[in-house]
């Protein structure tokens, strides 16, 4: 057995809190760039709300062009972002008959072309 004298004694214990020290910085990087990097990747979306079909539009208005009708529940469209971008602005829509009615439209990706969806026609969160 190896006897140390208090001054080695405190001294090793010393380096072992600084090793200590470092190793949980070491994680604390880690930990923070993986869940930077997990966060970025995040993919905001909408979907079907209630059961109702939604229109996919080349822009914020009823009178633009459809670019699709999503009838299919299970049907997630990708925002592009981990955000979906909103147009506040845009035309006035009802979503059904008797359903909410705003101006709020939000753009998505489908198809490869950039569209635009009534805000309050569709459920929004993480695909």
């Amino acid at each position: 057995m190896i006897y140390l004298s208090q001054g080695e004694h405190m001294r090793k214990a010393s380096v072992l809190r600084r090793v200590a020290a470092v190793g949980m910085t070491c994680l604390a990087l880690t930990v923070t760039a993986t869940s930077t990097a997990s966060a970025e990747n995040v993919q905001a979306g909408v979907w079907q709300k209630d059961g109702h079909d939604f229109t996919i539009r080349a822009a914020a208005s009823t009178s633009a062009s459809k670019i699709a009708t999503v009838k299919d529940p299970r049907t997630k469209v990708p925002c592009g972002a981990s955000r979906c971008t909103r147009n506040n602005n845009g035309g006035k829509y009802t979503c059904w008959s008797g359903g909410p009615t705003d101006n709020d439209w939000l753009k998505v990706r489908w198809a490869g072309k950039t569209g635009w969806v009534a805000a309050l026609c569709v459920d929004v969160g993480r695909l």
